[in-house]
C-alpha cells in the first residue's frame, strides 16, 4: 500500500542521476558515469571504486524489470549493486521480492525534496569475475584521466 504521492506520468531520471553525481563527488567518490561495457554490453549509470571494491548503481523511475536485469548482469564483474529509484515509484511484490533475495541495495530519491537515501545495504556480489572487475577499473581510471583532460584548457595550443 501506498500512502503517498505517486505517477507513472513522471520521469525524473536524469534530475536523479544529476543529484547522484553531487552527491558522490561531495562525498568524494572515485566514480564515473554512464560508461560502457563491452564484455556484458551494458552501460550502468555509476560505477564508484572504493578501495578496490567496484559498486554499480543503476537508476530506473518506472521500469523495474529492466532495473533488475542490468543490476543482474553488472553483478558479474561488481562487489556491490545498488537499485536506485525515486519515492513515487510504484513497487511490485515481485520486485522487492527479487531485490530482497539477490542482495542488492536500495538508493531512493525524494523526489520533492531532492534528497538520496540509502534504505537497504547491499550484500556482497560473491560470483563477480576478479579479471574481468580488476580490467574494468583499469578502463574507468584511464577514462576519468581523459575525461579530466578534456575538461582542462591547454594554454600551449598553437594559434597559427
Amino acid at each position: 500500500m501506498r500512502l503517498g504521492y505517486f505517477t507513472n506520468g513522471v520521469s525524473c531520471e536524469y534530475d536523479m542521476q544529476s543529484k547522484m553525481s553531487i552527491w558522490l563527488k561531495g562525498k568524494e567518490e572515485m566514480f564515473i558515469d554512464e560508461f560502457y561495457i563491452p564484455e556484458i554490453s551494458r552501460r550502468p549509470d555509476f560505477l564508484i571504486i572504493r578501495s578496490g571494491q567496484l559498486i554499480n548503481i543503476e537508476a530506473k523511475c518506472n521500469n523495474h524489470d529492466e532495473m533488475m536485469r542490468q543490476l543482474r548482469d553488472n553483478a558479474k564483474y561488481c562487489n556491490y549493486s545498488f537499485a536506485y529509484i525515486p519515492d513515487y515509484s510504484l513497487t511490485s511484490r515481485d520486485f522487492k521480492r527479487q531485490l530482497l533475495s539477490s542482495g542488492f541495495g536500495l538508493i531512493i530519491y525524494n523526489y520533492k525534496l531532492k534528497i538520496i537515501t540509502e534504505v537497504l545495504e547491499s550484500h556482497h556480489n560473491d560470483a563477480h569475475d576478479k579479471v574481468l572487475k580488476k580490467t574494468v577499473i583499469d578502463r574507468i581510471r584511464k577514462e576519468l584521466i581523459m575525461r579530466k583532460k578534456r575538461l582542462e584548457i591547454d594554454t600551449q595550443q598553437n594559434i597559427f
